[in-house]
């Protein structure tokens, strides 16, 4: 077996711990109302990753996708089980609520690969998501004591939200296709503006993430493997699948007693800090 050079050996362990670090900043970003895609923007700008694309942008996803349908496995059981005993209900609803997403990730691809690529974007779409935050926050504050809290996945009947909601959250999901808007943290936002306590409206975010990530996935899958994972070994980009799976399971727990807390206005000065910060450094 031939030896690597010691630069090259330090260059290669040193690109590891930067795609490590990348899937790391998926999983907690995900869930937590502070962007990823935004996050990830400036996270392969100042890790100097940016040659690391779309298929590996595609995987990340789909860890975090894993997180989620485990962390909110009853919830889906429940939906398969309507499925099958013919209560397409709660799933027409989340057909509708993503919608707006779907059309807008269709028609306004070419834009959005752009976007992506924009650190000034990103940094605009994080003083959105704080500003949302805020709103979101004084709508929870408002609201009668004891209709927070909860653990994902306890299951639970939500019923079927009136399908103005699926709208309107659907709107709010739209908008979190572009970089620095967190999806997230703008959905559970609107669903505390419009009357929902906490556990619902982080319940209906995050059932309403598993058709969107998974249908984003699938429309970039073709660019994906045409594009393939360049110089990343294999085992790398597997072992970025799990990290970002197990963090952003424990990134999303963290969210519901975080919310319920009153959390919001910290996430929204982080956001707002990580923005200034760009604009001027990067």
């Amino acid at each position: 077996m031939t030896s690597l050079p010691l630069d090259e050996l330090t260059a290669e362990v040193t690109s590891a711990g930067a795609v490590v670090a990348l899937a790391v900043l998926q999983g907690v970003c995900e869930f937590l109302p502070i962007s990823s895609s935004g996050h990830l923007v400036l996270g392969r700008s100042v890790l100097g990753l940016g040659q690391v694309g779309l298929a590996f942008d595609v995987a990340l996803h789909l860890g975090t996708l894993f997180a989620v349908l485990w962390g909110y496995r009853q919830d889906v059981r429940s939906l398969v089980g309507d499925l099958l005993r013919g209560r397409v209900g709660m799933l027409l609803w989340l057909v509708v609520a993503s919608v707006p997403a779907g059309l807008a990730g269709v028609l306004g691809k070419p834009l959005l690969e752009k976007a992506a690529q924009s650190t000034v974007v990103a940094s605009c779409g994080l003083l959105v998501t704080a500003a949302f935050l805020l709103a979101g926050d004084r709508a929870r504050r408002g609201q009668v004591p004891g209709l927070t809290g909860g653990d994902p996945g306890s299951g639970g009947d939500l019923g079927v939200p009136a399908m103005r909601l699926a709208i309107l959250l659907g709107l709010a999901q739209m908008l979190a296709i572009c970089p620095g808007i967190s999806r997230s943290g703008t959905t559970i936002a609107v669903g505390l503006v419009l009357g929902l306590p906490v556990l619902q409206a982080a319940r209906l975010s995050f059932l309403m993430s598993i058709p969107a990530v998974a249908g984003a996935a699938a429309l970039e899958l073709p660019g994906a493997l045409a594009e393939g994972i360049g110089d990343l070994p294999t085992g790398l980009v597997w072992a970025s699948i799990a990290v970002s799976a197990v963090v952003g399971w424990a990134s999303l727990r963290v969210l519901l007693v975080a919310t319920a807390r009153g959390a919001f206005p910290w996430f929204a000065g982080y956001c707002a800090l990580v923005a200034f910060l760009s604009l001027a450094l990067l």
